[in-house]
């Protein structure tokens, strides 16, 4: 446990960020799913909530992003046989991350204080733009390296393309979450995430196919499911952050004299 200037201390739970950079954790999956199911369980309205509302966000900016769009940008989205152009996918991309970044860490940000059984509510999807600056950033970059990758490389083979999909997916997982929690710089958390990954990489693998299969099961439904899968979804992001990283609680003196009966701050 450490001290800091304003009469808090903070511990971390869970994992801890430098054995991970040096490929020193475990990742139980059962344990992992286990806790995760508990957890939403109790945590899953805040966070479809905050989802939705999110949704409702996006939709808006979308529809008036298209209506600056180009002409021949617009009549490719509008007609589904024609392909649409490079630029265009690369710029919705990038367009998509800088507005979408803050809400992603605020949402992260939810399913992390979850994983610390730390209540939320909705409009916790708004503490993301305390730190927007570097989480546009850092999902700006990471989404360009990606679009970018699986561009080149899917002109040499599709199969390369869809591996690199799969890949830089799981190996930017932890980016946003570093930024968000631990305030980690976005070239650092980049890095960082990739190194701790690839420690690890058939598990992450393992993991993403979980949570496409819910996705593809609940486009089956009628996406009725999602009310579950989605929130189950970022607490278990938080869960594997725990278990990996660790989670820093702050506790104030008061607390710390009640025997920790109070509320965890993180």
């Amino acid at each position: 446990m450490q001290a800091n200037n304003d009469n808090q201390q903070t511990t971390i739970i869970g994992g801890n960020l430098t054995d991970a950079l040096n490929g020193r954790y475990q990742l139980s999956l059962g344990d992992v799913f286990k806790q995760t199911f508990d957890l939403t369980r109790k945590h899953w309205v805040p966070l479809f909530l905050g989802f939705i509302a999110f949704m409702g966000i996006l939709l808006i900016i979308s529809l008036v992003a298209l209506s600056i769009l180009p002409a021949s940008w617009v009549e490719q989205f509008a007609d589904p046989e024609q392909q649409i152009a490079a630029q265009a996918l690369v710029f919705l991309s990038i367009l998509g991350a800088a507005v979408g970044a803050p809400f992603w860490g605020g949402l992260i940000l939810m399913g992390i204080r979850h994983s610390v059984d730390i209540p939320s509510k909705a409009t916790d999807m708004f503490n993301g733009f305390r730190k927007a600056g570097p989480l546009i950033a850092t999902l700006v970059a990471t989404s360009l390296l990606t679009q970018v990758s699986i561009l080149l490389l899917t002109e040499l083979h599709w199969l390369l393309g869809v591996l690199a999909q799969i890949y830089l997916t799981v190996a930017f997982a932890f980016a946003l979450p570093l930024v968000i929690e631990r305030d980690v710089s976005p070239l650092n958390a980049i890095f960082y995430s990739v190194r701790i990954v690839n420690y690890k990489l058939p598990i992450y693998i393992i993991l993403l196919f979980a949570i496409s299969g819910l996705l593809i099961i609940s486009s089956l439904l009628f996406f009725i499911p999602l009310i579950y899968v989605v929130p189950l979804i970022f607490n278990l992001c938080g869960v594997v952050y725990k278990d990996v990283v660790g989670v820093s609680i702050r506790l104030d003196d008061q607390q710390i004299k009640d025997n920790d009966n109070g509320p965890w701050q993180a």
